[in-house]
């Protein structure tokens, strides 16, 4: 889900910040956390959001 909100950011322009931030944290196994830490990386290195 963090994966298309991604995408969503990026094709249309929208920030999902509140988002993102409600599924931090949330992730339990390693598979997951290391997902999540991907695309808040990739977030951050595009300029999406407020994580500029």
């Amino acid at each position: 889900m963090i994966l298309q909100a991604l995408e969503y950011e990026k094709e249309h322009g929208k920030v999902l910040d509140e988002f993102f931030l409600s599924t931090a944290g949330k992730f339990q196994t390693e598979i997951g956390k290391s997902w999540a830490a991907e695309v808040n990386a990739r977030r951050k290195e595009q300029g999406c959001g407020k994580q500029k």
